[in-house]
Order: structure tokens, then sequence, then C-alpha cells
């Protein structure tokens, strides 16, 4: 009996694919899917593969050749089943003219039973409408057993796809009289399953690969990935919610209810589809609409955008097959045996978690463990650890303070300057939950850096600091100033109120390229100086792994200078090793001990944060990105050209891009191990790239030159994620 359907399968997967949309600006966007060239897809992939089939068959009689042959084969092509016309013509007739008709009348029979799927009926009521699909009664057996989405069929493309895939569509109004345009983005790596019992569809299914979503411009389809969030959640999954019966007359559900989960967000969904069995394929086309908001997904900002909307339609291809012994254990083959590779990368995973387990600490935490053999990297103010590049090797020269419970609060977003801190307090808005700070702790901090403002108002005069003991070090670090030093008070403690050290700059904005001038009798001889911050300097006592005392809260964050030439007649600090520092007339510091800056003056409010160590508003001039820029570290062993990628903070980039055939190298410039690998936490690939376990100090080299996006992970702490972006 010829199989009929009508296949509800809703499962089609939303796919929300809804992404890429700002990325694929075109007014040419490709047709969404129709049944009708869905069922011309499944006849021919049939029609051809019988083709092939025929001629390899010894047992046909072949009275004619060539054109005519081919002739012959092509209108058998047209056949529900292509096979039997071929068999039927060449063994019961001898002529030409005699097999084209055979074929003619049997494609004519053949094609006569199949389900035709005229114009939907709709029937609108209050509540609902449904569109009603009607098949041809006669001798239609149930569907029964499980079926799988077939990859093999057809070819994929983005402007044209004769293969399964799922995709989206969304419209965008753009700027510079360019108007309304629709995005389209589509995958084709899709799997999944129908289950039927007795007519009715019981279970369904379907994954998507997310990271294999496309557009028509490679660069986009990063973003859109990065927009879907694919490092963390690289699939999308749909799944039927309740059993659907299926009569065989007709099909009336053609409303289908399921659970779409993208981007770790589950929410339900109303699939309408159309479906018709064509021969031994299945074919289900459909769409629905989802909101962007919904899986929390948004469009970045760009000039050119106007506006998005944020409904986006989910639209599918799919073809499924009748799974057969072979296919079947092939499927589940794929999803339930266990791959030597997957059990090789558990046990490196252990292992690794192992070696990392054996490092620690030193016991005073502004020296560094004894088991490192660090490479040039880092960047101060930024990373827990700096090494650098000298003649005598590579030394640490800078250690950020106890690890505890400190923040790093020094992203733009968060309200971290001074003055920002201030409005938080006034307008009792909520404390970001990164900041971790109570509202008490909030209270006690903005009066601890009032108390240490109202110290500098009094020492804006750099003559005032003359007076009063300080004395400079004549040289004016770039995005910091000049430290004005009062060495006596340097055994009093931590006190808000009275700083160590005042840090001033040249009034004209400029970075001197020689030695500032300097306190004589009370009084400053150089050029004319404005203050700008202030700084706390403790000495290196510390013997254990607990924090200094200093501001309330876990904003502050101290560091250790080790290894530094202070060249105070030169005007300038260098790394290099003792004998070469005084050979040159420098001052050698094996340690200086702990310092923290704190930066209270309105003039210069700085958005990397109160206790940050540079402050982007003194000379040279930039923004936040541009000093971290500045200050990378970089060794003898860099690589020309590379991408330089800073392990810090517990926490890679979260996106790092470069060009095909540009090297990735990374820095781990944090407290602990962590390790580059490919994939993610639940499927890792460390075949692809692994770099082992990276003591602090140690690098690792990507090399890439194949274009795509390149998830990875830190085995040893499974939140750290990235993804790296060949163009």
């Amino acid at each position: 009996m010829t199989k009929k359907l009508l296949l509800t399968t809703a499962t089609l997967i939303g796919i929300a694919l809804l992404a890429g949309w700002w990325f694929l600006l075109r007014d040419d966007a490709p047709p969404p899917p129709d049944l009708e060239s869905a069922i011309q897809i499944a006849s021919a992939t049939q029609a051809t593969s019988s083709t092939t089939t025929t001629t390899t068959l010894s047992s046909f009689t072949v009275p004619f050749e060539g054109e005519s042959f081919d002739s012959v084969i092509e209108l058998c092509g047209l056949a529900s089943n292509s096979l039997q016309c071929e068999e039927e013509c060449f063994a019961d007739e001898t002529t030409l003219e005699e097999c084209v008709a055979e074929a003619e009348e049997i494609v004519a029979a053949q094609n006569s039973q199949l389900p035709t799927l005229p114009g939907p009926t709709v029937t609108t009521s209050t509540s609902t409408t449904t569109t009603t699909l009607a098949l041809d009664s006669t001798e239609v057996a149930d569907i029964t057993g499980t079926w799988l989405v077939d990859t093999t069929i057809g070819s994929f493309g983005i402007d044209e796809s004769t293969s399964s895939f799922v995709g989206f569509r969304i419209q965008e109004e753009l700027a510079r009289g360019i108007g309304e345009v629709t995005a389209v983005g589509r995958t084709p790596k899709v799997d999944g399953t129908l289950n039927f019992v007795e007519g009715s569809l019981v279970k369904a299914e379907i994954t998507a690969d997310l990271t294999e979503l496309r557009t028509d411009r490679s660069m986009r389809d990063s973003k859109v990935q990065s927009a879907l969030n694919t490092s963390t959640h690289p699939s999308a999954v749909f799944t039927l919610d309740k059993e659907i019966s299926i009569n065989n007359e007709k099909v009336t559900e053609s409303s289908v209810s399921g659970s779409l989960t993208v981007n770790g967000l589950t929410n339900q969904v109303e699939v309408e589809l159309q479906a018709q069995l064509v021969g031994e394929i299945m074919t289900v086309v459909g769409n629905f609409e989802i909101a962007l908001s919904d899986y929390q997904v948004e469009a970045p900002s760009a000039s050119i955008v106007v506006s998005v909307e944020d409904t986006a339609i989910v639209e599918f291809q799919l073809f499924f097959v009748e799974a057969t012994s072979e296919n079947l254990s092939a499927a589940v083959a794929t999803t339930a045996s266990v791959d030597p590779l997957t059990i090789e990368n558990v046990e490196q995973l252990n292992e690794y978690i192992a070696e990392a387990a054996s490092f620690n600490q030193s016991d005073s935490d502004w020296l560094l463990p004894g088991n490192l053999d660090p490479s040039a990297g880092g960047a101060p103010g930024f990373t827990r650890y700096v090494f650098r590049q000298t003649s005598a090797g590579v030394v640490p020269t800078l250690v950020e303070g106890p690890i505890g419970p400190q923040y790093r609060c020094q992203e733009e977003i968060l309200p971290c300057s001074y003055l920002e801190l201030k409005e938080l307090l006034e307008s009792n808005s909520p404390i970001p939950e990164q900041m971790g700070l109570s509202s008490k702790e909030l209270a006690e901090l903005v009066a601890e850096l009032d108390l240490l403002n109202g110290f500098l108002e009094d020492h804006k005069d750099v003559n005032k600091a003359c007076e009063k003991g300080y004395l400079s070090d004549r040289i004016q670090t770039p995005n910091m100033g000049s430290h004005f030093i009062k060495a006596d008070a340097f055994g009093n403690g931590f006190d808000p109120s009275e700083p160590e050290i005042i840090l001033y700059a040249r009034a004209d904005g400029t970075l001197p390229s020689e030695a500032l001038g300097q306190c004589r009798d009370g009084v400053w001889n150089g050029q004319p100086m404005i203050l700008v911050g202030s700084a706390f300097i403790l000495p290196p006592t510390q013997k254990d792994n607990s924090h200094p005392k200093g501001f309330t809260g876990n904003l502050d964050n101290w560091h250790v200078h080790l290894n530094l030439c202070r060249g105070n007649s030169s005007g300038t600090d260098t790394f290099v090793p003792e004998e070469e520092c005084e050979k040159s007339g420098g001052n050698f510091h094996e340690t200086i001990g702990w310092m923290m800056h704190a930066w209270v003056s309105p003039e210069h409010d700085n958005e990397l944060g109160v206790f940050s160590m540079w402050n982007p508003n003194i000379a040279p001039f930039g923004n936040t990105s541009s000093v971290e820029e500045r200050f990378l570290v970089q060794g003898e062993n860099f690589p020309e050209g590379a991408k330089q990628s800073l392990v810090t903070n517990f926490a890679f980039e979260n996106e790092i891009e470069v060009e095909a055939g540009q090297s990735v190298y990374f820095n781990n410039s944090d407290s602990v191990p962590h390790t580059i690998s490919a994939g993610t936490p639940d499927a890792p690939e460390l075949e692809e790239f692994d770099s082992g376990v990276l003591n602090p100090g140690d690098n690792f080299q990507i090399d890439t030159s194949k274009p795509g996006s390149y998830p990875l992970f830190c085995a040893l702490h499974p939140d750290m994620t990235a993804l790296l972006i060949v163009n």
C-alpha cells in the first residue's frame, strides 16, 4: 500500500537561529521553504537514486541506447517509484515508442495514487485558526516506527538549499536610505527522531547545532554565534509536548505545541507545518514565531541600524526516512556508544586536575611560588602576575595582593569611580553584585574616600606637599603621574585621611622625557604641576595570605613591585638586573612593598575604578581599552604579528578575533594554573588543540589557518569559556 502522510511533526526545531539578523543585511532574501519545492526535492532524490541503480542492473534488457535510453530513464524519474517503471518498461517492450508509452502510463498511474495537497481550508473561530490538510483516504496505512532526519539528501546553501535545514528571518530598518530589509540565516546540521505508534506521533526530539549557523558573510557568522552564546550553549533543542493522533483521512493538527530550548532558556512554541510522504521520504516544512527577548538574545548597537523587530520567524525544511536496522544502529551508536576519543579526553582532563592540585601559593603571598618557569607576559594593573624579559632572563616584576575575596572593579559599565560610588550611595540604587559591597560597606567606603579627598584638596598646590615633607621621585609614569613620597609616614599603618604618596602631573598635559624638578627647602623648583591622585604604601612584612588593612569592602587591590630599577636622575623606570641598574646610576629595588592607588580628584575621576593602577585621564590620554593595550608585556619569544590574549581574573576574553594565519598567544597571568582546551566542558575536543596545565607565567600559542569559530575552555575551571574567531 502506498504510504501517505499527514505528518504533524512539528518537531521542527525551533532552532532559534534568531540571532544573526543584524548581520545579514539584504534586500534579496531567499524565499521561505514551501511544501511544493520540498516534494520536488524528495522526488528528484529518489529518481536519481533509482536511475543510478537501474543502469547497473544486469537483468534489464536494454534494446536501445544513448539519448533514447536516457529519455526513458528521465521519464520514469517522474514516477513515484521510478525503479518499477524502468523494470516494467524494459521487460515488456522492445521498441522505443512502445517503451515510452508504457513509461507514460506507469508514471500517470503511480502519480495518481500519491496523496495530493490542495490549498488549505482555513476555518476561523474566536479562539483558534485550524488548517486542514486533506489526503486521499484510499489504501492509507498507519505510519509507524522511528523516522530519522536524513542529512544526506540534497546540498546546503544559504540562497538555495535542497537539504534539511532550519533557520530564521527577521525584519529590520536601516538608515542611509536603505529602509526595511530581511535578514536570513540557516544551519544544515540537524539531528532528530520521530516516533510513531499505531498512527500517533508519541515522541519527537530535534537538535540543531547552532555553531554551524551560516549567513552570507563568514564574519557575521561568528557574531551570530556570539549573540546566541554558542560557546556555552552550542545546541538548540525542540521536544514535542504531547502525543498527537494522526487520522488516515486528513490531518487536523497543523499547530503543534512543543518546547524550544535556546541559549539555555526554554519556552513554549506553536509550530505551523505542512507535511507529505513522497515515496520513502517524509517531507516537512513550516515555521513559527519567537520573541528574541524570551531567549535573552540582543542585537548590538550599530549606527546604520534604526530598529530591529523583537519577533523572529524560525523556518524549517526537513526530510525524514524510516529507520532501518542499519541507519537506526548508526544513530544509536552516535548517541549511546562510548567514543574512545571521549574517554581519552576525560582521562586527560582528570590528569590535568591532579597535576594542578600540586600547585601552591607561597607562604608570603607577594612572593611567587617556587615551582614556576615563566615566560614574559601579563599587563600591570590588569593581571595577577607580570613577568618581563631582561638580559638575565625572565623575572617577575609585579604581583597583585592576596587572592582573598577582592574584586577587580575596572569595567566601565560598573560604578567604580569615586564620583560614581558617591552617586550610587546618594541614589539608593541597587549595588551591582559584581562589586561585592553591602549598603553599609558602601557608605563606609564613600566616607573614607571623602576623607582622602579632603586631604588632597588641602594639598592641591604642589608647594604644600613640599612644605609637609613630601619628596618627588622625579619620574612621571604614563597614565599615573609622579610620586611625591613622605618616607616618615611608612610606619604609621593605613590611614585613609593621610596617604604616604601624593600623585602630581605636568600641568601642561605633556609627558616629560627627562627628570622632573625637586622639592628644595619646602618649595617646588620644577615645571607647574597639578594634583591628580594618591597612593598608599606598606612595608613588605606580610608573612601570610591575609589581605593588608585597607579601605572598607573588597575593591581595594594592593600590589608589589619586584626587580625595579628607578632612574630618578633620568626620569624613567626600567627593568634590568641589579648590576646593570647600578651601572646606569639607577636605584635597584628587589621589592618596594605593598602599594595601592586611590583616585579621588574629581577633575581626574577614573573610569577604570577608584583603585585602578592606571588613569586614562592623565598623559598620555586615552580610553580604557587603549590603556590596557599600552601596558601589555611581551618577551623575545613573542610571535611576530600575533594576537596577545591574557588569562587573568579566572577569565578569558569572551571573544578572541584574528585573521587566518595570525597566531594567538595566550599568557596565563592569573594566580593559579589554567588550560587552553578546544571544545566545551560538555564536549571537549582536545585533539584540535590543548595547552596542558599552564602555571602562572606559562604561555601557549595557537596557529590559525582555517577560518571558522572555535570554542575553548579551561579544563580546571569549566566556567571559563571563550570563542576563538578566525576570519
